[in-house]
């Protein structure tokens, strides 16, 4: 990337940071908040990082902006500042600056940026640079980094993303006592253009998703950011029709079920090796199957545990979203 135009853009990350911070209104916070991470998307594509720009686009701007904004459908729209309060104040600038400082001190011993002798290119990093494509045949270095030679990391992030919407639930849910008669009455102006328009474009995003998901292999995307998009999909039909009409295809009992299935596909598919003899998540086991061998078992068990990654993460985002906009109850939703 042209150096004028990173540095225009570092400025702009950076301005859009603090304008966040101030501005008192949320939404307009939260509108500002995903401009910063489009931008970022724009910054981690100029570095080479297309895998991390597409997860920042899913998830920094996508979903992400709604769980905020459905946190504030069920909390207030502006900060009530108190001036008397100080103390906080005074405590959290403290606490930015020490941190900002000691973070200032650990750049001081990385590596020259591009040090070919740092520790990280020559160690694992030449491995996988030079010998990946040969074992898995898989040209997207990323996925098969993150799905093969580091698929244990991979592994219990999935399992992150399902006990963090377990430990939502935990905190959310409400039992039917619990809930007020105006969680279970929801006032709104049904518009038939948005619910049109809702049911073309799902099943083009849901396509979209599944091309992601199956085509990490050789392009940007994989398994999360697949997930996500799927995810999207689900969150926009809640949006344009309510919450009923989706729990209809997707009920609460199933989004948890799928959850659960999606790490047990990965976690399974790497647990049956161990019982041929080999090591835990060592695909190559898989080469007794017809018309395999290390190599392309190793290539086709990615789409494997990809699949389960998306699983997870799908019922994860939809469920989130839905536990936030209902405040735990359900009922009712954007």
């Amino acid at each position: 990337m042209i150096l004028p135009i990173e540095i225009l853009l570092l400025i702009l990350v950076v301005a859009l940071a603090f304008i966040s911070l101030w501005i008192r209104d949320l939404i307009s916070a939260v509108v500002v908040f995903g401009a910063y991470s489009f931008l970022m998307c724009l910054i981690w594509t100029g570095m080479g990082a297309v895998d991390v720009a597409f997860t920042e686009a899913a998830v920094g701007a996508g979903v992400s902006t709604v769980f905020f904004i459905a946190i504030l459908f069920n909390t207030t729209r502006r900060i009530q500042f108190n001036p008397l309060d100080l103390s906080s104040k005074i405590f959290a600038s403290f606490l930015c600056i020490t941190v900002g400082y000691l973070l200032f001190l650990g750049i001081t011993d990385l590596p020259q940026w591009g040090d070919p002798n740092s520790p990280v290119n020559t160690t694992v990093a030449g491995h996988y640079v030079e010998n990946a494509y040969k074992e898995t045949k898989v040209p997207n270095l990323v996925t098969a980094v993150l799905a093969d030679y580091r698929a244990f990391d991979t592994m219990f992030e999935t399992c992150v993303v399902f006990i963090a919407v377990l430990g939502i639930f935990m905190l959310l849910k409400k039992e039917d006592d619990e809930i007020s008669s105006q969680d279970e009455i929801l006032t709104k102006e049904d518009s038939l253009i948005i619910r049109v328009a809702a049911r073309f474009m799902v099943p083009f995003i849901q396509l979209f998703g599944l091309y992601v998901v199956a085509h990490g292999h050789y392009s940007p995307g994989g398994g999360f950011q697949g997930g996500v998009i799927l995810g999207a999909s689900l969150i926009l039909l809640a949006m344009a029709y309510d919450m009923e009409y989706v729990q209809r295809l997707l009920s609460l009992k199933k989004m948890i079920v799928f959850a659960a299935v999606g790490v047990l596909i990965f976690a399974g598919w790497g647990l049956v090796p161990v019982f041929l003899g080999h090591s835990f998540l060592d695909y190559s086991a898989w080469a007794f199957l017809p018309g395999m061998d290390s190599i392309m078992a190793r290539s086709h068990s990615m789409l494997i545990v990809e699949i389960g990654v998306a699983l997870t993460v799908m019922c994860g985002m939809y469920g989130i979203y839905m536990s936030l906009v209902s405040d735990g109850g359900f009922k009712k939703g954007l």
